[in-house]
């Protein structure tokens, strides 16, 4: 009985401190002996699982607790779980182990449930993949997937584990160290619940990641499910605000994404097979700000939304990328494609090679462009490289409507930053829509120009190129032709309408070619230009620079209409009319100026050049009309020019119009050139010289002022090449092979003057001016000095009679020298023409050395020959009156004085001479100079005549002596026959006789030496003596003495022949010696 009691009372007591124990939730720590007998079971449970690496659990205490449900409970203080070799494997601070309530009665310690508290992990990825798991700072290698989950089966399959069915864990940290991505995740305040059995075992994690201080923590809830015996799982992940980098170091087939630098949200599935390899993925992911940043030291690419969600088929190594949506300041777009991973299941997939197939397009860089570009579709294939980063483009396609965008290149992350090449090509755009494509901060001046002076068109074949090199100008190429664009090249010119060219960006160089258009000018019609070129050589100057060429084709007046237009304002400068004259005009213009607002004139710079055909101006030189074939223009700032061969009026020139255009010069221009000289000029500036006073035609160089309101002035000059003068009035004729000297001065007015007149040649030096009347006709040319072959010094008045009439010609003093003499003979008057009047008013007609004809005046005609009457003095003495007339060698000249002693007496052959008449002819011989002359004289008294004298001396005849010296000797009858040349006077035959002396003579008298050579007889007493002189000479008597006179005509010496006396007059001829003749014609 008292065993039982015993037992019972055990019992009893027993079963009260069950019930106090459930009743008051009191933990009942167990003794040392039942932790030590539970700690030796647990390692005997363990041994199994692990083979020959034997494990062991230590224990610092159990306490134990029942719930009101019975179900008992117990708590493990510092449990350690060591490997072989007392290395520990893991470290709780607490773990409690629920039991049901069937443990009691059975006495079976089977958990049915653990919660871990505090659990430090510390996981490493090696770079081969596998996991090196450590628990609680101790460290075991755990192996493959397939590994770990045949060790997860084994341990579930312990008897000891048998009715366990959740494990959690809160308070878990993990550390996760991946060397294969060279990253180290650290996780707090993680929560673990495992739930297992024997159809699924399904494992929750929740993980909160650490970041930076200034960021909200991510959070990650992770989901395993597999088969308890199956190694495939099904793992699923749900994310909130967890870097792109860190999903992306999770699988080879996300590691693009870690080029993000964003925080993902969102869902990631994925299933495993037996060996842990993916046999598929699905996510979406979705991101708030963020940015395309590759590596942590480049640049970003901000975003400021993006989502998307993709698969991918391990087989097939691919990636399907079912929406894409990406928001931002810059760019909105959405897409679809699928991306290739080749390798991906060896390792790191060598590239992934993308195919992208966009929905709309919407690119708007803040402040890039003008206005967004929108794009409806388009299509992608590129080709990514995470280490180092690239993407190379092999096509980009974006299309809007009927315009079609492509491109290729290539993107590289580089430590220094990015390197970007792109080139694209556009088919057509509008030019507002290249506008809006070109990008605000790009070439900024060079945009401006293009969007404030080109309007309208349509532009196709566009061609672009970006290149950015770290650390170098990014560098940008463009170009597109267009079409039915108006472009203005400068603001104050007209558009070119309808142009078409192209135009390029090449480096810093902006260059448009316009291949055609049209310019409506101000006047003139329509100007047609082609290729045109705007050019800006350096795009990054500031300020920017530009060049413009323009060749234009039009009219002479549109041309110039453009010209007049500012900056350039050539006629309004010169002072003169766009209407200059008719023709067809190509001008190529340069202009060089800054792209700046408020230009001033000084920096705009220009020049133009151009031709001018088939040309006619009736403006451009008053009163004349001005035409040329091909004429040259130029033009800058400084002034303009045109030049070329053409005619003025019917005269040929070769010359240069150079009108300058500073303030000084308004109003005033300047031709200057050749022209062709001949009677044709003449003709047309009416400059009425005699007819046939020029022949032949030579060149001459020309310049003509013109002045505003003023009539033109003409300075001409020329060496009279190939130009023959002739003047036969005047004996004067220049070949036109000789060269001579022409200078002109002429003010070609209604009418023309010649205010200065130089001519030399052909023996002719003259000089002065020339008048015309109202009609144009010579009114008088005055010559104020004409020098002619040596016998013609003198001031010499052509005065005009009229159309088609010669002028009369008017010699005003001055000198003719009668030995150089030569006018026309003969036969006709003035060159064939109507017959010219000279009037004479000569200072000195110069006969010989010592005889000259003074105050000669006369009045002449050319009527058959040159003729006329003229009166004047010898040598400023005796008055004679004479005659010119035609002769067949010349003219003749007749001299007739009624004082013949007088013009002995003038010419000094008898100083004392006078009274008588006088009769002298003078026959020329066709030699200038010479002539055949015949005088006669009647009733001369002669006195004190020393040669005379001395003859009469030397034949003792003292009473004619006396005679001679006192009243003087009169001589009834004299006469002579000679020659007169320029050296001498040869007298053939000569006589004087009278009632006391009879003389006669011949031989020469040299006019230069003034030498006498001469002999003769001499008769005294002729009254008488001479009654036999019809058997003897004229002058000589049958009785008379010889003589012979030398020396010089002051000193003569006298010979005489006292003998001769006694040789009868008949018979002197037989004894008389010849007389001295000159030599020649």
């Amino acid at each position: 009985m008292s065993l039982w009691l015993l037992l019972s009372l055990v019992l009893i007591a027993g079963a009260v401190g069950l019930a106090g124990l459930v009743l008051t939730g009191r933990a009942l720590p167990l003794p040392v002996w039942a932790v030590a007998e539970i700690e030796e079971r647990m390692n005997r449970a363990l041994a199994p699982a692990q083979g020959a690496a034997a494990l062991s659990v230590s224990l610092t205490g159990i306490d134990l607790t029942i719930g009101r449900d019975w179900a008992p409970q117990l708590r493990l203080e510092d449990v350690r779980l060591r490997q072989s070799g007392g290395r520990p494997l893991l470290t709780l601070p607490e773990a409690r182990i629920g039991f049901d309530a069937s443990s009691l009665a059975g006495l079976r310690l089977h958990p049915r449930s653990v919660d871990l508290v505090g659990a430090r992990f510390a996981l490493r990825r090696l770079e081969d993949g596998r996991f090196d798991l450590g628990f609680g700072g101790g460290g075991g290698r755990i192996g493959s997937y397939a590994d770990v989950m045949r060790a997860v089966d084994r341990v579930f399959a312990l008897p000891l584990l048998a009715d366990l069915r959740r494990v959690e864990a809160e308070g878990m940290s993990l550390t996760l160290e991946d060397r294969r991505a060279r990253r180290t995740w650290q996780v707090g305040d993680g929560r673990l619940v495992l739930d297992t059995g024997p159809e699924r075992r399904a494992l929750e994690v929740g993980l909160t990641l650490l970041g930076r201080a200034d960021q909200a923590p991510a959070q990650a809830v992770l989901t395993f499910v597999t088969t308890p015996g199956s190694p495939e799982a099904r793992i699923s992940a749900t994310v909130d605000r967890v870097a792109a980098t860190d999903i992306a170091a999770q699988a080879l087939p996300i590691t693009w994404l870690g080029v993000l630098d964003a925080q993902l949200s969102g869902r990631v599935s994925a299933a495993l097979d037996a060996e842990g390899r993916l046999t598929g993925l699905e996510a979406e992911l979705n991101s708030g700000a963020g940015a395309l940043r590759p590596r942590p030291d480049i640049k970003p690419i901000p975003f400021e939304k993006a989502g998307l969600a993709f698969s991918y088929d391990p087989a097939a190594e691919k990636i399907s990328l079912t929406d894409l949506k990406v928001e931002s300041r810059s760019l909105n777009f959405t897409a679809t494609g699928h991306s290739y991973l080749p390798g991906v299941q060896q390792g790191m997939p060598e590239a992934f090679l993308a195919q992208i197939r966009f929905g709309e397009v919407n690119a708007d860089p803040a402040g890039l462009f003008e206005q967004p570009v929108t794009f409806s579709e388009g299509a992608l294939d590129l080709r990514m490289r995470l280490d180092p980063f690239s993407i190379d483009i092999g096509q980009i396609s974006l299309a809007e409507g009927t315009r079609r965008l492509t491109g290729k290149g290539r993107v590289a992350a580089e430590p220094e930053g990015w390197r970007v090449g792109f080139d694209m090509t556009l088919n057509e755009i509008s030019h507002q829509g290249l506008l809006a494509l070109w990008p605000l901060s790009l070439v900024p001046r060079t945009r401006d120009w293009v969007v404030n002076n080109v309007q309208e068109g349509s532009l196709f074949d566009v061609k672009a190129g970006v290149r950015l090199v770290p650390g170098r100008e990014p560098r940008l190429a463009l170009g597109y032709e267009f079409r039915d664009a108006d472009v203005r090249f400068l603001k104050t010119l007209p558009p070119i309408e309808a142009g078409s060219g192209y135009a390029t960006i090449e480096g810093k160089r902006y260059t448009m070619v316009l291949d055609r258009g049209r310019v409506t000018a101000p006047e003139g019609g329509s100007v047609a230009v082609a290729q045109s070129l705007f050019l800006v050589p350096d795009v990054t100057r500031k300020p920017v620079h530009a060049e413009l060429r323009l060749n234009t084709k039009s009219s002479v007046t549109a041309a110039l209409s453009l010209l007049d237009q500012p900056p350039f304002r050539f006629l309004s400068k010169a002072g003169r009319p766009v209407d200059l004259g008719t023709g067809r005009a190509e001008v190529q213009t340069v202009i060089r100026l800054p792209l700046k607002p408020r230009l001033r004139p000084d920096e705009v710079e220009f020049s133009v050049a151009g031709r001018i055909f088939d040309f006619r101006s009736d403006v451009l030189v008053p009163g004349r009309v001005l035409t040329a074939p091909d004429l040259v223009l130029t033009a800058d700032p400084a002034g303009f020019s045109v030049s070329g061969a053409g005619k003025l009026g019917a005269a040929p020139f070769d010359a240069t119009f150079t009108q300058g255009l500073t303030p000084e010069e308004r109003g005033r221009s300047r031709i200057e050139g050749t022209a062709t000289l001949s009677q044709v000029p003449l003709d047309e500036f009416g400059i009425g010289l005699p007819r046939g006073l020029v022949s032949g035609s030579g060149p001459g160089r020309i310049v003509v002022e013109l002045e505003k309101d003023q009539p033109p002035k003409l300075t001409l000059t020329s060496a009279l090449t190939g130009i023959g003068l002739s003047l036969p009035e005047l004996g004067f004729r220049k070949a036109a092979s000789a060269s001579g000297r022409l200078e002109v001065q002429a003010v070609l007015g209604k009418p023309a003057s010649v205010q200065r007149l130089v001519v030399e040649g052909g023996g002719l030096q003259a000089e002065g001016s020339v008048t015309l009347r109202a009609d144009g006709q010579l009114d008088q040319a005055r010559l104020d000095r004409v020098r002619l072959n040596g016998w013609l010094d003198a001031p010499v008045t052509l005065v005009g009679q009229g159309k088609g009439m010669p002028p009369e010609v008017s010699v005003t003093g001055g000198s003719v020298d009668l030995r150089r003499l030569s006018l026309g003979s003969g036969g006709g008057g003035g060159g064939g023409g109507a017959p010219v009047t000279v009037r004479v008013q000569l200072d000195r007609l110069l006969v010989t050395e010592k005889i000259a004809l003074t105050g000669l005046g006369g009045v002449f005609d050319t009527k058959g020959g040159f003729r006329g009457d003229f009166a004047a003095r010898v040598n400023g003495g005796a008055v004679v009156r004479g005659a010119l007339a035609p002769v067949a060698q010349g003219t003749a000249v007749r001299i007739l004085s009624e004082d013949a002693g007088g013009v002995m007496a003038s010419t000094g052959i008898f100083p004392d001479a006078r009274g008588g008449s006088l009769d002298l002819n003078l026959l020329p011989t066709g030699a200038k100079g010479h002539y055949n002359g015949h005088a006669s004289a009647s009733d001369v008294r002669v006195q004190n005549a020393p040669v005379l004298a001395a003859l009469l001396s030397a034949i003792s005849v003292v009473g004619i002596l006396e005679q001679l010296n006192g009243d003087g000797l009169v001589f009834n009858q004299a006469e002579a026959d000679f020659r007169l040349t320029p050296a001498a006077i040869e007298i053939t035959r000569g006589s004087a006789v009278g009632a006391s002396l009879g003389v006669s003579v011949a031989g020469i008298y040299d006019v230069v030496g003034k030498r006498l050579d001469m002999q003769g007889v001499i008769s005294p007493i002729y009254l008488l003596n001479g009654i036999g002189a019809v058997l003897t000479r004229r002058g000589e008597g049958v009785f008379g003495f010889n003589y012979k006179l030398g020396g010089s005509s002051d000193r003569p010496s006298v010979t005489v022949n006292p003998l001769s006396i006694l040789t009868p007059g008949m018979f002197r001829e037989i004894f008389r010696a010849p007389a001295p003749v000159l030599e020649g014609p």
